[in-house]
């Protein structure tokens, strides 16, 4: 067995290939699920409300 039979999966494939493939694949959806968190599940510093703790300035 040379060297470029190894490089083939059981069915005649190579499977560097398929591992840049898959890794490309997970690769798009963390980033799409990322997005999705950024962009609609998380609030915008600016519309955050203060901590518990902390008394509005009108009250001082």
């Amino acid at each position: 067995m040379n060297e470029r039979d190894r490089d083939l999966d059981h069915k005649g494939r190579k499977t560097g290939l398929r591992l840049i493939m898959w890794l490309a694949i997970a690769l798009l959806i963390a980033m799409g699920l990322l997005w999705a968190f950024a962009s609609r599940v998380a609030e915008p510093a600016t519309s955050q409300r203060a901590p518990l703790n902390e008394t509005p300035p009108a009250t001082q």
